[in-house]
């Protein structure tokens, strides 16, 4: 029913169609003629393709980063994976068109020029986003649509660890503002993106903990040793104003006033530094996130516990903690050493003593 705003000579309209909303002026002052005004825009509004639940592929991935993917610290990476997409489908497709002959169009298309795995998490994000916008608005979905089964084959992930003498070479190639950050991956084991969202309020020296922002919206609170805490309490502030609130910083020399931003992935030449420290160094096959290899495999490797472990790297399941079992080997060498299934102990015994043992 039109109604009129304080202040206001019109009428106006205010309506809803499967939770869009639609409002304006009538642009006049009688009320029937407002009436008629609002039945029109009614009508125009049901015949709208958005309110039949009639949405492209852009506006799917569109909407979904804004609504989802934008509170992550993975906000980069999914934009990022939304262009590869989109680079491959026609962003005007409709959702209730897409078809699985699209989906292995689009990875045909992507396994060219990229890793299976970055075609399965582009995969992966495109069926978010469709679920997404059947759920919250309604989109018509194609009933076939399978994202699941053409996912590709990825290779077995290969955990390098950073052995002390090439942890030494790094650091004394690596350029002297980034230490701290590489340190702190080394000792947490966190994810490039999680290091470079950490802020200050996640940061409780009272407590000894840290909140971290894991991935698919989680989070989890890591226990701060003194090491680390010496390491963060010498980390000096930001001193750009969209940078204050945030942990990791680097010296920006290309102002008149060298300025302390944060470190975002990919910005700011911080990749390349690292990837030109990595080959000064003569450190082959190496990436950042293997730091997060070293630290599972060293801690394992100190502490004998697969659950602990587990934990502190955010682990849903212990069976992504088994890839670091291999440090257990000499464990269970030490086991077998004195085992035997042929023979009784008593006449080991007396081998062993004849031989002089």
């Amino acid at each position: 029913m039109p109604f009129r705003p304080k202040g206001s000579r019109n009428f106006h309209y205010d309506f809803q169609i499967k939770g869009r909303r639609f409002h304006g002026s009538c642009g006049t002052e009688d009320f029937e003629e407002a009436k008629a005004i609002e039945a029109e825009a009614r009508v125009r509004a049901k015949n709208d393709p958005a309110a039949r639940g009639i949405y492209t592929v852009s506006e799917a991935l569109g909407t979904y980063i804004t609504d989802v993917s934008a509170h992550q610290s993975s906000h980069r990476t999914t934009v990022s994976q939304g262009k590869g997409i989109l680079s491959a489908i026609d962003p005007k497709r409709r959702l209730d068109q897409l078809s699985n002959a699209d989906v292995m169009h689009l990875i045909t298309r992507r396994r060219a020029v990229v890793a299976n795995g970055t075609v399965n998490r582009e995969i992966d994000l495109l069926g978010r986003a469709c679920r997404h916008m059947a759920k919250i608005y309604g989109a018509a979905l194609s009933a076939d649509l399978d994202f699941s089964s053409v996912r590709l084959k990825e290779p077995k992930e290969i955990t390098r660890e950073l052995t002390w003498e090439e942890q030494e070479r790094l650091f004394k190639h690596l350029r002297t503002d980034l230490h701290p950050f590489v340190k702190f991956a080394l000792m947490t084991g966190a994810r490039l993106e999680t290091i470079c969202e950490l802020r200050w309020p996640d940061v409780d020296f009272r407590h000894k903990r840290i909140r971290f922002e894991m991935k698919g919206d989680d989070e989890m609170f890591f226990p701060m040793n003194s090491e680390m805490v010496a390491l963060l309490s010498s980390l000096p502030r930001a001193n750009h104003k969209d940078s204050a609130d945030f942990v990791f910083t680097y010296l920006n020399h290309r102002t008149k006033v060298p300025e302390r931003k944060r470190i975002v992935t990919g910005g700011g030449g911080i990749s390349e530094d690292f990837r030109d420290a990595l080959r000064l160094a003569k450190i082959p096959a190496f990436r950042f996130h293997d730091l997060r290899h070293t630290f599972g495999t060293r801690l394992l490797r100190k502490t004998r516990n697969l659950k602990l472990v587990s934990k502190l790297m955010g682990h849903k399941s212990i069976e992504t903690t088994m890839r670091y079992a291999h440090v257990l080997d000499d464990d269970l060498r030490a086991g077998v050493e004195g085992f035997s299934a042929l023979q009784a102990p008593e006449s080991r015994k007396k081998s062993r003593s004849k031989s002089g043992i």
